[in-house]
């Protein structure tokens, strides 16, 4: 990350260092996560919370487990030992008294610190919290330089041309005070929307947040645009959840509460305002949202859907811009002892117009004929030496019913195991919940996940889980009750040194769908087998190289094969402040059924994971120039050719003609 700034000279090694560090883990995550195509994890918000926990710290003497678990990679063993030692030792003197915990490996004590302190002062008076300020301003541009069918305005055959222009840029302001309070503001004007319309001026998208912490009873006040998590997400988890991943035993929500939203993804959010008050164990939590949002209404005026993608290119799409007013109450109130913790969750949500969704099978237990709802959910969790119980068990207006059991258990700090089981009824309609499931939404599914991990030798580290899962009702994609389906997937990862790392990733997937045309299901079965090495700081060189290969199968006479190899060189030690990173990719996926995501290095606070689909080659260059200690300037350029004897690329307003595509992204990041 390009957060941490020290102003003496003597430890500017150590924040080069934290900096490397926190990077690997968004890279990790990211690449985690490259092949789940329902993975609703906002890299960006993620990316700036884990810049901001560097920036604040954790004080390790007063820390409790869950505010350790918000260290990114921080194990559940870990949090709890560093606790336990704490409290039969006394307060660390040193950080790298981290080292007499048995089960944490300098590896792990590495990860820990740029994210963790020791102070001697008790608390910081207001005059300290004031003092200190930091002033960042994000300027961002992005085209894709081939004109594209949508803004050519002589095409006489287009029905709905774009109203605005090819380019996309926003402006991100914020400004912290310590860990006091902070204030910020954003706007975005997507590609193809207008620039000046109307009313609408300069921006089609703007947000803006306060935060303030820990003045007197209120541990927290957040107002304006901000996100909230309570419990395992399944009455409300407006954030991102980890899920389905290569860290197989980190793979639930994290209890988060209120926090601001510092994004520019124009859905998910809350708008309003909210507050959290702490009283010894017990905290309670209040928050309003108010705002109109995007949807589909039909000639009667009901909501078939809503429209997500925050898109307002053409006429079609504007008449779906806030059409419907959205409001929403909820209110949290748990109690946290030394290893015991419960929570009691509830959300009331109404909206402008009644909801109708279109009558289809699939859909008969969705809200309908109704403009409003409400949830509601207890949580809990348990520690006691190795072991970590937690759950939630909710209900809604429509008496459905969701919940969610788990157990960690930790034999020794070589292994570790995942116990997780779903039971998510049909009948629950839950509009905001964001927990772990197959399914994009929390409803009709019920799983067992078996998740565990080995470390058989120093610098290995083996990883396994199998997840089972079944659909009570029918789905989009499968017109018939009680499909099944299966996951599971092998990943060994081994250093050598801090310099050289390498892994193996293996994965099959197998769902029940429709048959395309004809009646009934079939099975349809997806491989994937990736591996790569990294070898890092090589004579001032950074490299990567990747592979990937899939099989799809669709029944039993139908197979598909995909591949793709990529190659990174980074050259992160140039003179004067100057950084540059490239990629050459070359895809192999003739069949959309093969579509392979693989992460690539973008600027700072964007995360791409493409979809490769087609034959051809792909290059990319990365630069970062420190104009200045106060001035950081970003910039990418991406080109793809396609040799598959395509003449256009993409379709409808999309359409490209020609077999070459072109993109440029430029940031200038001023901080004062």
């Amino acid at each position: 990350m390009k957060n941490l700034f020290f102003c003496i000279l003597l430890i500017c090694n150590q924040f080069v260092f934290s900096q490397e560090v926190a990077d690997d883990l968004l890279i990790e995550l990211s690449e985690s996560f490259a092949d789940e195509e329902n993975s609703s994890i906002d890299f960006e918000l993620l990316s700036e919370e884990i810049d901001l926990l560097a920036k604040t710290k954790i004080e390790l003497n007063r820390a409790s487990i869950d505010d350790l678990l918000r260290i990114p990679g921080m194990s559940q063993l870990t949090a709890d030992n560093i606790v336990t030692h704490r409290n039969l030792y006394g307060p660390f003197l040193s950080l790298y008294e981290l080292k007499c915990i048995e089960s944490i490996s300098p590896n792990e004590i590495e990860k820990i610190k740029p994210y963790v302190y020791i102070s001697e002062q008790k608390k910081k008076r207001l005059a300290q919290r004031l003092h200190n300020r930091e002033q960042n301003l994000h300027c961002r541009y992005d085209r894709t330089l081939e004109n594209k069918r949508g803004y050519q305005t002589s095409d006489s055959t287009l029905q709905s041309p774009y109203l605005g222009d090819p380019n996309h840029y926003y402006i991100k302001y914020k400004v912290r005070f310590d860990d006091l309070f902070s204030i910020g503001f954003s706007g975005e004007k997507d590609a193809g929307e207008a620039f000046w319309r109307g009313e609408q001026r300069v921006f089609d998208f703007r947000s803006a947040f306060l935060q303030m912490n820990n003045i007197g009873l209120f541990k927290r006040i957040c107002l304006g645009d901000f996100k909230a998590n309570f419990g395992q997400g399944l009455v409300i988890g407006t954030s991102s959840i980890i899920g389905k991943s290569n860290d197989v035993l980190n793979s639930l929500q994290r209890n988060r509460g209120l926090f601001p939203y510092t994004s520019i993804g124009e859905n998910g959010y809350l708008r309003g305002g909210g507050a959290t008050i702490a009283w010894k164990q017990f905290e309670a939590t209040c928050f309003y949202s108010n705002h109109a949002i995007d949807a589909n209404l039909s000639k009667e005026g009901h909501i078939t859907s809503f429209k997500t993608d925050g898109l307002h290119r053409t006429a079609n799409e504007l008449d779906k811009k806030e059409v419907t007013q959205e409001k929403i109450m909820g209110a949290n109130l748990s109690y946290a002892g030394s290893r015991a913790k419960l929570g009691c969750t509830l959300l009331s949500y109404r909206y402008g117009d009644t909801l109708h969704p279109a009558e289809k099978a699939y859909n008969q237990y969705k809200l309908s004929q109704t403009d409003q709802h409400w949830n509601g959910s207890i949580d809990y969790s348990l520690y006691f030496k190795r072991i970590y119980l937690f759950g939630e068990f909710a209900t809604d207006k429509n008496k459905g019913t969701a919940l969610l059991n788990g157990c960690r258990l930790f034999p020794s700090s070589r292994a570790g195991f995942l116990l997780l089981y779903r039971r998510y009824s049909p009948e629950y309609q839950a509009n905001y919940a964001n927990g772990f499931a197959e399914n994009s939404r929390i409803e009709n599914e019920e799983g067992l996940y078996v998740g565990s991990e080995f470390k058989p030798i120093k610098r290995m580290i083996l990883s396994l889980y199998a997840d089972a899962y079944t659909f009570p009702w029918m789905r989009y994609s499968t017109s018939r009750p009680h499909s099944s389906g299966y996951d599971y997937l092998g990943y060994l990862s081994i250093s050598c040194g801090k310099k050289v790392s390498a892994y193996l990733k293996f994965k099959e997937k197998r769902k029940e769908k429709d048959q395309s045309g004809e009646q009934g299901t079939i099975e349809e079965k997806k491989r994937i087998l990736r591996c790569g090495v990294r070898c890092k700081r090589w004579e001032h060189i950074e490299m990567q190289t990747i592979a990937e290969g899939n099989c799809h199968q669709a029944g039993e006479n139908s197979s598909s094969y995909g591949w793709i190899a990529a190659q990174d060189i980074s050259f992160p030690q140039l003179p004067a402040h100057f950084k540059i990173s490239l990629r050459y990719t070359y895809f192999h996926t003739p069949n959309y059924e093969n579509r392979i995501y693989l992460y690539e290095k973008d600027i700072l606070h964007v995360f791409s994971i493409p979809c490769h689909y087609g034959i051809g080659h792909k290059g990319c260059i990365n630069m970062q120039w420190d104009f200045t200690s106060a001035i950081t300037f970003y910039m990418k350029y991406g080109v793809t050719f396609y040799t598959d004897g395509r003449e256009n690329i993409g379709s409808g307003n999309e359409e490209i003609k020609g077999s070459k595509t072109s993109a440029c992204k430029i940031l200038i990041r001023f901080k004062f």
